[in-house]
């Protein structure tokens, strides 16, 4: 950041008093700071309506509580910079970098956020990533083809706002009213919306799923393989995994080392991950849902906004990375989806997690010893069909298919858990639910200790049955244990 000079200061200055005097009517002229370093200032609860700020460099000034209705401040630099309660009413941003910015309260009520053309004829988008812009009233601001990918806008009052074409990945919309929002090409993460939002934006008919390009199969192996030698080298040969925006498939990452890697915003749902390394990776705002990265190392690794929807995490440790003389560097899932992922016996252990969607996670054996979970979310919706569904609070197996004898019907489980069971029962009389049944399982020749169950769901459609144990006596849990790997079993 810059260091003005004080003969700057005093000129800066100089210009402000004299704008006071013409905001008020009383002499004075209107501020032109256009291009002007400005960078660290600060410019607190001042009247800088309509000044002229064009390409200012206002780098992590503090203008919180300014006001700066109808200022012009096209191309400006304001990355980090706090714009706490300002008033932006009607001003102008076109091109503007907010990348950081904290408008959290802010009126941008008819603000211009446009793409801008630069004095050079580039034209540059707004850029408010990862800006905080929670509680700020967006009312019928010009918002379109802005990036604002992992922007806080929870509860921001968005009504009426332009919002075709704008990146909205990994951005949180919480609470954040959008009646009458203009949607057209918005790239939006969807499972990131209530079911109210889903059904405006869908009623739009503007949402598109965010766009990757695809990497070949032989640039992922090269890639690897140049990363292996960087690490291998410390530096000195090959080159860092850096990619960003790509559609990554086949199983070329399963088992490798990406250690340090860089993957921000690419899709890597459904892959096969088992045992990949990803230790100080950066995989923020990725699609991981339905990943296998059971065994896989993630400490310290950056998941910031990532989709892990569904993923597969049993046995994988996301606690923090040592850094050497006690230090530590943590995971980072702030704001990150883990609806319905497995977590079976996975390692947490100091992750930060503020804001993350945990809910319908299978938390069984998993460690969160250091976790704050005061801000996590359970959210009871699924992008694939928005409203409350049963929640499995421990991993289930469909193989080995157990055999159990219930109301002296022979029956043959479609999963099971340490916590219950289902299993095909086409025929009637069909148990209700809340219904009270006796079993006991069939093993080998005999039959196992019995089991007492009640019914939790019945689907007379499909012809099954679900069930949870009355209680998880300790010879079931001992023969439930001897059918599985060692990190599945219950201690």
């Amino acid at each position: 950041m810059a260091q003005q000079s004080e003969a700057e200061i005093t000129e800066i200055n100089a210009e402000l008093v004299l704008h006071g005097k013409w905001v008020k009517g009383v002499g004075g002229r209107r501020a032109d700071l256009s291009f002007r370093d400005l960078s660290g200032l600060t410019l607190r609860k001042l009247r800088l309506d309509r000044a002229k700020l064009t390409g200012a460099n206002l780098a992590h000034a503090n203008l919180s509580e300014s006001d700066l209705n109808g200022a012009d401040l096209f191309g400006a630099d304001m990355e980090g910079t706090n714009l706490t309660g300002a008033n932006l009413t009607g001003a102008d941003l076109r091109g503007a970098n907010l990348h950081k910015a904290i408008l959290s309260h802010c009126v941008l009520r008819g603000a211009d956020f446009r793409a801008g053309r630069t004095v050079s004829g580039d034209e540059n988008g707004t850029r408010l990533t990862e800006a905080q812009m929670n509680r700020a009233v967006l009312c019928e601001a010009n918002l379109s083809g802005c990036d604002m990918s992992g922007a806080d806008l929870n509860d921001a009052d968005l009504a009426g706002a332009d919002l075709s074409r704008t990146v909205l990945v990994g951005a949180e919309l919480g609470g954040a009213n959008l009646e009458n929002a203009r949607f057209g090409g918005t790239v939006i993460d969807t499972s990131r919306l209530s079911p109210s939002q889903f059904a405006r934006v869908n009623a739009a008919g503007g949402s598109a799923e965010p766009a990757y390009r695809e990497l070949p199969p032989e640039t992922l192996r090269t890639l690897v393989e140049s990363h292996g030698q960087w690490m291998a080298s410390g530096g000195r040969e090959g080159r860092r995994f850096d990619i960003e925006g790509m559609q990554v498939s086949g199983t070329a990452l399963a088992g490798q080392d990406i250690s340090g890697g860089r993957l921000r915003r690419c899709r890597l749902a459904g892959l096969p991950l088992t045992a990949v390394r990803l230790d100080m990776a950066d995989l923020s705002y990725s699609d991981l849902r339905g990943a296998v990265l059971e065994e896989a190392s993630l400490r310290g690794t950056n998941l910031r906004r990532a989709n892990l929807a569904g993923a597969h995490l049993a046995g994988a440790r996301l606690d923090a990375m040592a850094l050497g003389s006690g230090r530590t560097w943590p995971v980072n899932l702030d704001g990150a989806i883990l609806h319905d992922a497995d977590l079976t016996n996975a390692t947490l252990a100091g992750a930060v997690m503020s804001n993350a969607d945990v809910g319908g996670c299978i938390l069984q054996g998993t460690s969160l010893r250091g976790v704050d979970l005061g801000s996590v979310k359970r959210s009871p919706w699924t992008p694939d069909g928005p409203g409350p569904k049963e929640r499995r609070k421990m991993r289930r197996f469909s193989t080995p298919p157990l055999d159990i004898v219930v109301e002296n019907r022979r029956f043959i489980t479609l999963d099971w858990s340490f916590g219950g069971l289902s299993l095909h029962w086409p025929d009637p009389p069909h148990p209700k639910r809340g219904d009270t049944l006796s079993a006991r399982l069939v093993i080998g020749q005999s039959f196992g200790p019995p089991v007492g169950m009640v019914v939790t769901a019945t689907n007379h459609q499909r012809g099954s049955l679900s069930c949870r144990y009355v209680s998880l006596e300790e010879d079931l849990k001992a023969h439930l244990n001897s059918l599985l790997p060692a990190k599945y079993q219950k201690k």
